[in-house]
């Protein structure tokens, strides 16, 4: 196994845009798993500078398969609002009104306005089907945490589902442990199926 960051010019834009759908569709987020969907994911990860950019994904690879992906990114990006307008601006603008409703469904699943500037928040780790129960996803995790050290951040900030206990699990096997903050904020606690959890890294 090999991670990569994400190249647009010669990595296989449609195999991610598949891989993180089955992450928030797994996930039971109410995201259609579409070609309209698809396609907007694919906008988000070429304009960059959102949680779902270009910037911010690793690449686990099986010989030349990708099998499996990570998205983090640290510190404050700006608030939810103004990263949404900047992005939509980027984006078809005939289409705003689907973005708006699929992209403040992501948002309000997978993001987080509220990190610190030395936090690191994954938000997508996905392994693909026919990949797991071969170590995948602990070495994705692994390889997320080396990049926040890199990256010179003290926490790693993630947000899981509280009836996925394998994936709770796994995390409390690295040292994860369940943010207790005030809720206001903390978005991902507003959802009591939200669990946010953190690893100090330093």
């Amino acid at each position: 196994m090999e991670i990569k960051k994400f190249d647009l010019k010669t990595h296989d834009l449609h195999s991610v845009a598949d891989l993180i759908l089955s992450a928030y569709s797994e996930g039971g987020k109410n995201i259609p798993y579409d070609e309209k969907s698809r396609c907007m994911v694919q906008d988000l990860i070429e304009a960059g500078n959102n949680f779902l950019g270009h910037e911010n994904i690793y690449l686990c690879f099986s010989k030349d398969d990708i099998a499996g992906l990570v998205i983090g990114y640290p510190g404050k990006t700006g608030s939810k609002l103004k990263v949404l307008f900047d992005l939509l601006l980027k984006l078809r603008l005939t289409q705003m009104l689907n973005y708006l409703i699929v992209g403040s469904q992501l948002f309000h699943s997978g993001y987080t306005p509220y990190l610190e500037e030395d936090d690191f928040y994954i938000s997508v780790l996905v392994v693909d089907e026919k990949y797991r129960s071969q170590g995948i996803g602990t070495f994705l995790l692994k390889e997320g945490i080396l990049i926040a050290r890199k990256k010179n951040c003290k926490s790693v900030i993630l947000d899981v589902d509280n009836d996925n206990e394998i994936a709770k699990s796994l995390y409390r096997k690295f040292g994860f442990i369940t943010r207790k903050e005030d809720h206001q904020l903390q978005p991902s606690t507003t959802v009591d199926d939200i669990c946010t959890m953190e690893y100090r890294v330093i």
